[in-house]
């Protein structure tokens, strides 16, 4: 999953990294592969014909990810001095590709076939046919994205598998490469399948600035639940709000087609925190999730400062998570993060302003203890049971199975425990820094 950055880089092994730093014929894959875009085709040649002092222009980015294309290892071998050269026109995402080396041994990677097979790059090497797909195309895709509903917020949705949406289709397949080099773990999805959606994030000239997809799920009785799979910003557009849009688009898509909520299938570190700005304006934005809070907050201010834990007094009732998938198609393990933020800008808007971040660290403590609970369970062998775990301290209690079944009680060495309690404090301190720094851009933190 993808949102306005890319993934870290991997880490090659050792043996790989200095074969590629010794060996003339052996070199990392993203230095060898750059990716720009072009506005007319014509540019194709005049970027060709530019000095080798441009080649590292800041038009050119390179890949994140390269090994679903070279292997890996991400090593390209049997070229010297080799640049490969992808040119994707901005509105059609037809691309055309140049191979430049200075030498090629007998057993040199085929790169033509590896950027066919493995990478499904559908590209011309001729700058003339590259013309004609982009002219050919361009017609068909006006009239299908003004049939589709225009670029309503920037944002082109449409099923891909619909026969009134082939050109549209067949832009999406040209995009499907992008992601594999740019999102670790990604893969092409079925266009063919009626349960898919795709947004593009679009400009005003209909250039392509990112993508996202989402899946339908059946939900009992007669409902629908989706979830964003992918979403990829193109690297010449991040920073200007396109992922922000593509998430709401998806949102208000929910709410139009009564989908009981929508969720994000493994979201990034990055998207994750770029969703949560997005959710906490949306709950901000509707007076019946402040109203709970602030009346949560007025009401039990006596029973927090006498010490009694935010999480029982604060958190959003079974009402309050049913409003928030039914108005904002908010899941609610998505809703007690954001609830985190609005509760810190409540608790320093008033008379508890002083303890705030104290209370919201409890209230993060507490979830994250449940969940590292759950998570340390599923992984605990067939003969340890996790059956206990102090919210105060974080003390784990374990039962082991004994001689004949018998329960035997084993408690933490003091080692272990004191590493379980930094481990877990740690983590607490990282959200907390996550909650200011999102309360504090948004300003709902009391100065």
């Amino acid at each position: 999953m993808e949102g306005e950055q890319p993934m870290a880089k991997r880490a090659r092994v050792d043996e790989d990294q200095d074969e590629a730093r010794e060996d003339p014929y052996a070199v990392p894959a993203e230095e060898v592969m750059r990716i720009t875009y072009v506005n007319d085709p014509a540019e194709v040649l005049a970027l060709q014909a530019s000095s080798e002092e441009d080649h590292d222009h800041d038009r050119w980015f390179r890949p994140a990810f390269t090994h679903q294309v070279f292997g890996q290892d991400e090593v390209v071998r049997g070229y010297e001095g080799c640049l490969v050269s992808v040119y994707l026109h901005a509105t059609t995402m037809h691309a055309f590709v140049s191979i430049e080396t200075k030498g090629k041994q007998e057993n040199a990677d085929d790169i033509p076939r590896l950027l066919d097979e493995n990478l499904g790059l559908q590209y011309t090497s001729d700058a003339k046919e590259f013309e004609e797909r982009v002219r050919a195309t361009e017609p068909k895709l006006r009239e299908e994205t003004a049939r589709a509903g225009g670029y309503e917020g920037g944002v082109v949705s449409y099923q891909p598998h619909r026969e009134d949406c082939t050109a549209l289709r067949e832009l999406h397949d040209r995009l499907q490469f992008l992601p594999l080099l740019y999102v670790d773990g990604a893969n092409y999805i079925d266009n063919t399948d009626p349960r898919w959606s795709v947004y593009l994030g679009v400009s005003s000239n209909g250039t392509i600035c990112g993508f996202a997809t989402v899946y339908t799920f059946y939900a009992y009785p007669a409902r629908e639940r989706l979830r964003l799979s992918q979403i990829l910003v193109l690297p010449p557009h991040r920073g200007r709000g396109v992922a922000s849009s593509l998430l709401r688009r998806a949102y208000d898509d929910a709410a139009r087609r009564g989908a009981i909520d929508l969720t994000v299938e493994d979201p990034s570190e990055e998207f994750q925190a770029l969703r949560e700005r997005v959710d906490l304006r949306r709950v901000l934005g509707d007076a019946f999730f402040e109203n709970f809070a602030r009346d949560a907050v007025a009401r039990h201010e006596l029973q927090l400062r006498n010490g009694m834990r935010p999480d029982a007094l604060l958190m959003p009732t079974r009402d309050v998570y049913a409003q928030a998938e039914d108005r904002l198609k908010i899941h609610r393990a998505q809703l007690r993060k954001v609830w985190e933020c609005v509760l810190l800008r409540e608790l320093s808007r008033g008379k508890l302003a002083d303890v705030a971040r104290d209370l919201v660290a409890k209230v993060v403590e507490q979830r994250l203890s449940t969940r590292l609970s759950e998570q340390r369970l599923q992984r605990a062998s067939s003969n340890k049971h996790v059956i206990d775990r102090s919210k105060d301290d974080f003390i784990m209690t374990r039962v082991f199975l004994g001689a004949g079944g018998k329960r035997e009680m084993a408690e933490p060495t003091e080692e272990e425990a004191r590493r379980i309690r930094e481990e877990d404090e740690g983590r607490v301190d990282g959200r907390m820094a996550k909650v200011v720094a999102l309360a504090g851009a948004l300003e709902v933190v009391a100065s």
